[in-house]
């Protein structure tokens, strides 16, 4: 099956009005049953010093997410970007899923950075999501940031179904730009899926908003620092479960132990 996607990557701002009218910049280009992909915190903006999250900041975000679901709908999209959340009193970092629907999926980071463990709450579940395009259903799933260093979760979610995996982040450090790219690569190849990626644009980026195949090859990078969107067909009739298949699992085993 070919998929459309529209990869794109901007400079967010603390402002989350400011960050909306980008996103709707960008989405006023994507066509109809595309799947647009933007960076973490690139609606409520993000920065390691997260002080500027509060109660205004939150209603700023609720009311943004309601003009993206109608933007969404209007132009019959899809669009997975990552913003901070309130939720029941509680700051998440989050990837959020708005189909033609609505919001239709919500990933709250499970291993959160240092920085962000004294504002943030961590999330709990390591969860696939269904995309319905154009009448085919489509499972995926979204890591963000560190993440990268976990390979065993963006297993899990493969061995749970995800066609394709959604990595978000906001990372600036080009000294290690080689070594987080080359994470990436590893885990599409081992997980034999497209994994597709978005950071901010920033001649600084420490990974880059990227598209790869499941043999680990890049099939499409965005300049670093040029604020854009990008068309980009993908096949899912090459990904594969080969390696998955032959894992070990009497040597070792991922296995959900939330419900056992």
């Amino acid at each position: 099956m070919e998929i459309s996607l529209a990869i794109s990557h901007f400079t967010p701002t603390f402002n989350v009005k400011e960050n909306l009218q980008k996103m709707l910049g960008l989405l006023a280009k994507a066509d109809k049953n595309e799947i647009v992909v933007m960076p973490e915190g690139c609606l409520s903006g993000y920065s390691h010093d997260l002080d500027f999250l509060s109660s205004s900041t939150a209603y700023e975000i609720n009311e943004a997410l309601i003009k993206l679901e109608e933007v969404v709908s209007e132009r019959n999209i899809h669009l997975i970007f990552g913003s901070c959340i309130m939720e029941n009193n509680y700051w998440y970092n989050a990837g959020i899923y708005i189909s033609p629907k609505g919001v239709d999926f919500t990933y709250k980071k499970v291993n959160l950075a240092t920085h962000e463990r004294d504002v943030l709450k961590e999330g709990n579940e390591l969860t696939c999501f269904e995309m319905n395009i154009d009448r085919t259903n489509v499972k995926a799933s979204i890591q963000l940031c560190r993440e990268i260093r976990f390979p065993e979760q963006w297993k899990y979610l493969s061995l749970n179904g995800s066609q394709m995996l959604f990595y978000l982040t906001n990372v600036l450090d080009s000294n290690n730009l080689s070594v987080w790219n080359a994470h990436l690569m590893s885990r599409a190849a081992e997980n034999q899926s497209y994994v597709i990626s978005s950071n901010i644009a920033h001649s600084d980026q420490g990974c880059s908003t990227m598209v790869i195949s499941p043999k680990g090859d890049i099939v499409h990078r965005l300049e670093d620092s040029i604020e854009t969107i990008r068309k980009v067909q993908i096949d899912l009739s090459k990904n594969s479960n080969w390696y998955l298949s032959q894992s070990r699992t009497d040597i070792v085993d991922i296995v959900n132990t939330q419900h056992t």
